[in-house]
């Protein structure tokens, strides 16, 4: 009888586990976004992408320009490929290495991975000039969503969007 209290307890235990929530995945994914430059209120860099909103408690007011080709090759360092447009327009090309992608499924703490090496990621920054005019660039991103108990998710970070039109109001610094 003891036994038997014992295996309904251990039971319940299990198919509480089962309602309890404990049900949920993660994906790891790339994002790939293209804008014209200067972007609005978007950190870019090579460690470090996204609005600035998910960065700082106070998104700036200025526009980000980007740097100048010199500055740019000097953080950036030498691409993996220039593809030359015109005499006075290029683009640099930086190729990452290919990165881990997948959903992974968790159920009751235990994940299961399904991701592989497959995820290509890549910078592309055209400068016309001196000045970066456009960038195409695919990353890495996070997401996931919790089935239960309650809803959870976290959408990949937004594309930047260019800045609207400059007027006489929001002037390019000098």
């Amino acid at each position: 009888m003891t036994k038997s209290v014992g295996l309904r307890l251990l039971a319940a235990l299990l198919l509480s586990q089962l309602t309890a929530g404990c049900i949920g995945v993660g994906v790891l994914a790339v994002n790939e976004c293209e804008s014209d430059v200067p972007i609005c209120d978007y950190i870019y860099t090579p460690d470090s992408w996204g609005p600035y909103e998910k960065r700082a408690k106070v998104a700036p007011t200025e526009p980000n320009y980007l740097l100048s080709k010199e500055e740019f090759l000097a953080v950036w360092g030498e691409p993996t490929e220039t593809i030359v447009i015109s005499d006075d327009e290029v683009t640099l090309v930086y190729q990452r290495p290919e990165v881990w992608c997948g959903a992974i499924p968790v159920w009751v703490f235990i994940p299961a991975p399904l991701v592989s090496p497959n995820c290509k990621i890549f910078d592309r920054i055209t400068f016309k000039g001196s000045k970066a005019t456009h960038i195409h660039f695919q990353r890495e991103d996070h997401t996931g969503g919790w089935i239960l108990p309650m809803p959870w998710v976290e959408l990949l970070k937004s594309c930047p969007k260019p800045c609207p039109p400059e007027t006489p109001d929001n002037r390019a610094p000098q």
